[in-house]
């Protein structure tokens, strides 16, 4: 009985330690696809194995680069971002990450991310909100990421580009210059003068005329 007992404890202590489907945060699969028209040149690349955190598989890796646990569940993570820190002309070429997480009810969820490598300043990841994953719903959000994570990509197969130059911003625009005043108009000075030279000669005119003009005969 004793040693029924003890059998019976054993296996309990080995079950509670055998992490579950539920239990699990790890995805088991990522398919990496898309960069634009054409897709990766050798196909969609496919991950398999363990991806819990810390386990140093490519999987795992992967997922601890891209903020994936950041996205899924955790508050306040370094690197989670509220809204998108480029405009898409400075983000590069676009992938998407499908992961594949285990559930508690024997089948897999999946939950897509989108992935820019090439982004001015480092990698940038984005995850939809209220994806289903095992118990709950993705947090998700904006992510940036360190340079790793396209090292990373690159050495699972995408192309070996760098990242995109960080844009200087615009200057302001500078203000237009003030009008310029319009010049006075000229033609009240050029009349003022001509009237004033008129009425000169006409006063010499005068003045001549008295001169010129015989006096009064003179008698004797």
């Amino acid at each position: 009985m004793q040693r029924r007992a003890l059998a019976m404890l054993v296996l309990a202590l080995l079950l509670a330690a055998v992490p579950t489907a539920a239990q699990a945060k790890g995805a088991s699969a990522a398919t990496i696809s898309g960069g634009g028209p054409g897709g990766l040149p050798g196909g969609p690349i496919d991950l398999k194995g363990d991806g819990e955190p810390g386990s140093g598989t490519d999987l795992s890796n992967l997922a601890e680069a891209a903020g994936v646990f950041a996205l899924l569940w955790e508050d306040g993570q370094p690197g989670a971002l509220t809204s998108a820190p480029l405009p898409p002309a400075q983000r590069g070429a676009r992938y998407t990450v499908t992961w594949t997480f285990p559930n508690g009810d024997g089948g897999e969820d999946q939950v897509r991310q989108s992935v820019w490598p090439y982004a001015a300043g480092g990698p940038l990841t984005f995850m939809a909100t209220g994806q289903k994953v095992l118990d709950g719903t993705t947090k998700g959000g904006w992510y940036r990421a360190g340079d790793n994570l396209r090292q990373l990509l690159i050495g699972l197969g995408l192309p070996d580009r760098p990242a995109l130059a960080t844009r200087a911003p615009a200057p302001p625009a500078a203000s237009p210059a003030p009008a310029a005043e319009p010049a006075p108009a000229l033609w009240p000075k050029v009349a003022a003068g001509i009237g004033l030279v008129v009425v000169i000669a006409v006063a010499a005119a005068l003045v001549l005329r008295r001169r010129s003009s015989p006096g009064p005969a003179p008698t004797h």
